[in-house]
Order: structure tokens, then sequence, then C-alpha cells
């Protein structure tokens, strides 16, 4: 199957694979790139301010590697951000 580009995931952390793993069942059909952001979680305890500037972080490097479309798979950053 021919691939029809790729599409960025992003959590906090490891909980947005399960996410990741339902959304290959959909759309197999697209390669993936899933990124967590282990290094600086948890977000819950962060301001706003910081949530924001992380997962703008996080989305532009997604979209820098050729993700064009990037899911918000954390809870935390799609409340905060």
């Amino acid at each position: 199957m021919e691939k029809k580009g790729s599409i960025g995931v992003f959590d906090s952390g490891f909980g947005g694979l399960t996410i990741l793993k339902e959304i290959i069942k959909v759309m197999p059909e697209y390669d993936f790139l899933f990124l967590g952001d282990n290094a600086r979680a948890p977000y819950g305890t962060r301001s706003f301010d910081i949530v924001y500037e992380y997962t703008r972080q996080c989305a532009k490097y997604l979209m820098d590697h050729n993700c064009p479309l990037v899911i918000l798979a954390c809870n935390t950053a799609s409340a905060k951000a």
C-alpha cells in the first residue's frame, strides 16, 4: 500500500501510544511519527504559558519533520494549550 503522507502524534508521555494504535487501525495508509515529551513530563502541574510553549515546540518539531498534520494525544496540552 502506498502511503499518503505523515501524521504527527504528540503526548507529554507514553499514554498517547494507545491513541496512536487506534489511529493506525483506521488510517493505515499514512505513516506516523510519535513524540512523547517524557523529558518535561508531567505537564499537569505546569502553568498555561509553559504548557502552551512546550506544545508549540513539539508541534513545530513534528511539522519540521514532514508532518503537516499533528494530533494532540495529550489531555493537558489539549485543555491548556
